[in-house]
């Protein structure tokens, strides 16, 4: 069974003297993956649900358009590497970008090219935001428990519907995509919620789901903020409390 944090021995050292004591920390491995023999990527995760990381990552870099494309997918957690099996033969992208992020995640995805706009008229309201995001912490047990993942959430506006946990928030995005396309669950006219930063490569993920609300409790960058406004993606930064900040789509946020 593949865990997703392990215990670890450390020293505190405080004003008192230094103290040894024990607490989880988040898994991170590398971990390679092989389309038709080929390698593709290997990325750097909390190596858990590995199958939801690797198919949402394929979904989202436009390398398939459905599970149906996908005739195998094996995980061998021993080698740390995934074999993926397609039903027909694709030329794989080479030209890599490397994202932000103390993940160093990649995309092969074009950043600078325009995807397709977001058609939605879904409106949400900051209480619903807010509480959005408090239900998102208290899912967030890898997070509560070691300090040092990420967690994403897929929302209907009343519930969350997938939530995801890694050391990287890019994957988190990747994992729901995953999980979503193995079960069945659309992703259009949802919200996704992240305690991540908003960078343009979140947003181009959150694009290529065509989900038209996305939110975190932190900061976007400015590109973001630019490219959400031109694919018609409500970005909201700074949630938490009772206060948060709307960069674009003010007008899909209706007061309560």
């Amino acid at each position: 069974m593949v865990i997703a944090s392990r215990s670890l021995i450390y020293s505190r050292y405080t004003a008192n003297g230094m103290k040894t004591m024990e607490r989880e920390v988040v898994r991170e491995a590398p971990v390679t993956v092989y389309v038709n023999g080929r390698e593709l990527i290997t990325f750097l995760c909390t190596p858990h649900n590995l199958r939801y990381l690797v198919l949402g990552f394929l979904y989202l870099e436009g390398i398939i358009a459905s599970l149906d494309e996908v005739a195998l997918l094996r995980v061998c957690d021993e080698e740390e590497m995934v074999e993926v099996r397609l039903t027909q033969d694709v030329e794989l992208p080479t030209r890599r970008v490397l994202t932000s992020g103390c993940g160093g995640g990649t995309t092969f995805a074009d950043l600078s090219v325009q995807t397709s706009k977001v058609d939605s008229t879904l409106k949400v309201t900051p209480a619903q935001v807010l509480g959005l995001l408090r239900r998102l912490y208290r899912e967030a047990e890898l997070y509560r428990s070691t300090g040092g993942a990420h967690t994403s959430a897929l929302s209907d506006g009343q519930q969350l519907l997938v939530v995801a946990s890694d050391v990287g928030r890019h994957n988190t995005l990747d994992k729901i995509q995953g999980q979503c396309l193995l079960e069945g669950i659309d992703t259009r006219d949802r919200i996704l919620l992240t305690t991540g930063r908003l960078s343009v490569e979140m947003l181009n993920k959150a694009a290529r789901m065509q989900v038209p609300v996305l939110v975190s409790r932190t900061s976007p960058t400015d590109l973001a903020v630019e490219m959400a406004k031109a694919w018609g993606i409500t970005l909201i930064g700074y949630a938490r409390g009772g206060h948060m900040h709307v960069y674009s789509g003010e007008e899909q946020v209706k007061l309560d």
